[in-house]
């Protein structure tokens, strides 16, 4: 199973323009491996279709998301508003496009600095790992931690990404009140121990238990902030690298891609980690900006934390006056990720 057979055969509901001057058609949308078609809603009939690799987004970061085929189009666009059907045509047009260039990457090389990178391949791994983090774009951090995360959905060993499509929304609706839209989260179940953890590219990793124990919303965000706080204090790709090694460091810093059995293994490595507990003052300040107490996390947390129970008890208390996170419905929908 690759890392987009999950969205096969998906279809939703959209919104269609031939053109600026057209008449607005609700249209049904089907994901393919290459190609998206659009048919009318009410008769079947394909009315268009696009190849995804040239769909381009025309109002990123915004909902209703609009799409066009392409940069050179007489004005046909497509409306989304599924929260579902948007992710998965983004994941798959990124997938599908080619990996620009690292040109920051290349520039490295270049002149002294070139020979004091190789030098530290051969006397000083830590320092190259270090340097090559320091460079590294978001677009490529963003990859590694997807690379991981493939490497768990190809396991024969029962390890999944829960993706009950009303669950994935919920989910999506408290990752961006909590975090923005700049952040990921998935829901793992099958993996013995995992708790939470956190990947290169903004990326935060649950447990199925985790998410199943709690009793609302405000106690899971302060497990997600805690790995967003720790993600912010030691980079996680310094960690991903160390694992793949210096050569594979080297090819990434050299050609702008790691090798393709870098990180095997890896996810099995790093999920197995106990969470990750933040500094109680870290964590209070940015629940405080929420608006959300911290007694429902505090409440949650195992007996080796006490301590930071305790510190979170005795912070001085805030005014509780942020939006609500989930509605009940929505927190019990959340629960139910890993049913489908």
């Amino acid at each position: 199973m690759t890392a987009l057979e999950k969205y096969a055969r998906l279809e939703g509901p959209g919104v269609w323009k031939a053109n600026p001057d057209a008449q607005r058609r609700d249209v049904v949308v089907s994901l393919g491996e290459a190609s998206l078609m659009l048919a009318d809603a009410r008769s079947g009939a394909v009315v268009s279709h696009w190849s995804l690799p040239a769909v381009q987004r025309l109002n990123r970061g915004n909902k209703p998301a609009l799409f066009a085929p392409g940069p050179d189009t007489e004005g046909e666009t497509l409306e989304l508003d599924d929260a579902t059907l948007i992710e998965a045509l983004e994941t798959i047009r990124a997938a599908l496009m080619p990996k620009p260039p690292l040109r920051r990457l290349r520039w490295a090389l270049v002149g002294v600095s070139a020979l004091a990178l190789l030098a530290a391949a051969m006397w000083l791994p830590g320092v190259l790992v270090a340097r090559t983090a320091a460079i590294v774009p978001p677009a490529m951090r963003t990859q590694i931690g997807r690379e991981v995360l493939d490497g768990l959905t190809l396991s024969a060993t029962g390890e999944r990404i829960c993706a009950e499509p009303h669950a994935r929304q919920a989910l999506a609706t408290l990752r961006g009140r909590v975090l923005g839209n700049d952040w990921r989260i998935s829901v793992i179940s099958g993996v013995p121990g995992l708790v939470s953890a956190h990947l290169p590219g903004n990326l935060i990793v649950l447990g199925a238990d985790l998410v199943e124990r709690l009793d609302s919303a405000e106690a899971l965000t302060g497990w997600i902030l805690s790995e967003a706080i720790a993600a912010g204090t030691r980079d996680p790709l310094l960690d991903a690298l160390g694992y793949a090694g210096t050569r594979a460091t080297l090819a990434l810093l050299t050609t702008g891609t790691l090798p393709d059995d870098a990180l095997i293994g890896y996810w099995q490595a790093r999920l197995a980690r106990p969470a990750t507990y933040p500094n109680a003052e870290a964590l209070g300040t940015q629940l405080d900006a929420l608006g959300v107490s911290p007694t429902a996390y505090a409440l949650s947390l195992p007996p080796d934390a006490a301590a930071l129970a305790e510190a979170l008890a005795d912070r001085p208390s805030a005014r509780r006056d942020g939006i609500r996170l989930l509605t009940d419905g929505e927190w019990l929908t959340l629960q139910a990720i890993c049913s489908n």
